[in-house]
């Protein structure tokens, strides 16, 4: 399977920078006690920030004709969004 060249990939990983500042900010609130109410824009804001990676990776993976990564990293996209929609615990739990 063809793969995304390491040059564009170390560039690609700067697009982990606002998931982690995501992250930091739920470690803030949730874990140190800084009122920022997380809760309150947690779901935009992780949703947002993987969105921000998993469009860059699949830019990067079509120009450069990686299909493979573009299905898996497509596979991963749709799982995520599912997952936090609850598609899965309504699945289970059809009366909850």
């Amino acid at each position: 399977m063809k793969q995304i060249d390491k040059a564009t990939e170390r560039k690609l990983y700067w697009l982990f920078t606002p998931m982690a500042l995501v992250v930091a900010a739920l470690i803030l609130d949730l874990w140190l006690g800084v009122n920022l109410n997380f809760l309150s824009w947690c779901y935009p804001a992780i949703l947002g920030s993987a969105l921000i990676v998993f469009t860059g990776f699949a830019i990067a993976a079509i120009r450069q004709k990686c299909w493979g990564e573009l299905a898996i990293a497509l596979f991963m996209a749709i799982f995520m969004l599912l997952n936090m929609s609850n598609f899965f615990v309504d699945l289970l739990l059809p009366g909850h």
